[in-house]
């Protein structure tokens, strides 16, 4: 019945410009938009935002907000919604929300729907809350999760014994897409957020790749923390107790791996609270932390994808760090 409200709906990719103006230049073909009007995505644009009622979703919008605000049409006649893992996307909004975790049941309807089962049988939502569970109601998961079990025919139990067990390697798996038929995996995703990270460590300079350089940083301690209600007067306390000690005194090998940068020390010594909050401000920019309180928290899928990311050969020194 929501389909109703609007005159037309324009799904567009808005995971780079060459997507959004590929998106348009499709969409006139198929409604067959003056010859005139195909020359450019902005003649597209202000052609399908003629008459009113019209919404636009822009999907998958994880880059620099600049990206969707170069193809925001002007007027307020229609609608947009724009979904998107960077948290800078909202200042192109005049509401948004959060989505975080799901609602019991609303998970559990996602893993049966994709998993093809029956939900009526009371064995099968205890099982399907087992898993709910496990996933922490992350609905790209649920999805992938019921993919699973449909084409293999595992079934909920067989696989959540296969979950504990493999999760990366589940979690990794592109190819269960699940009934939304998007295209990347759990894992997938954020491996995509962490390369983009990776890539403003290298390519961009000043305050900018320090910023990055410290969220990679960060990822790998809160790896190894508890993924909830993590206090930033820990990485504050671990620095400056740092500085009481003598590295060459102790020997220990939590001590050894230690250093200025891992501790987010100045030149000087001293605790460098900015370099912290710009690492952080990273990573909540690509929602993979989040923060209630002035306390961080991670989700607890994603705190053990940032364990399996790691190289093999430096999972252990992490460790020890944290």
């Amino acid at each position: 019945m929501t389909c109703l409200r609007f005159s037309d709906i324009h799904w567009l990719d808005a995971s780079s410009e060459a997507t959004l103006e590929l998106g348009l230049m499709q969409i006139a073909q198929a409604k067959n938009a003056p010859q005139e009007v195909r020359c450019s995505p902005g003649l597209v644009l202000h052609w399908l935002c003629q008459t009113s009622k019209w919404l636009i979703i822009y999907d998958n919008a994880d880059g620099h907000y600049t990206v969707v605000e170069k193809f925001i049409p002007p007027g307020n006649e229609g609608n947009i919604m724009i979904t998107s893992r960077n948290v800078e996307l909202k200042r192109l909004a005049f509401n948004s929300e959060n989505v975080v975790d799901m609602a019991e049941d609303e998970a559990i309807s996602i893993l049966l729907k994709s998993a093809m089962l029956d939900g009526t049988s009371n064995d099968i939502k205890n099982a399907a809350k087992k898993v709910v569970s496990e996933l922490g109601g992350i609905p790209l998961a649920l999805d992938q999760a019921g993919a699973y079990i449909h084409r293999c025919g595992c079934g909920i139990d067989g696989y959540l014994e296969l979950y504990q067990k493999n999760k990366h390697k589940l979690m990794s798996r592109k190819e269960f897409k699940g009934a939304s038929g998007y295209g990347r995996s759990t894992y997938g995703t954020w491996d995509i957020s962490l390369q983009q990270i990776e890539r403003m460590a290298v390519k961009e300079s000043g305050e900018e790749s320090k910023a990055a350089d410290s969220a990679i940083r960060l990822l790998r301690i809160f790896a190894f923390l508890n993924h909830e209600n993590i206090p930033e007067e820990l990485f504050k306390n671990a620095a400056e107790n740092y500085m009481n000690f003598s590295v060459n005194e102790t020997g220990e090998l939590p001590m050894r791996l230690l250093d200025h940068q891992s501790l987010f020390l100045s030149e000087e010594g001293e605790w460098d609270r900015m370099i912290f909050l710009d690492g952080i401000q990273v990573l909540l920019s690509f929602s993979l932390i989040s923060i209630v309180n002035h306390l961080y928290s991670m989700h607890l899928l994603v705190n053990a994808w940032s364990r399996s990311c790691m190289p093999e050969t430096e999972i252990t020194d992490h460790y020890h760090s944290a």
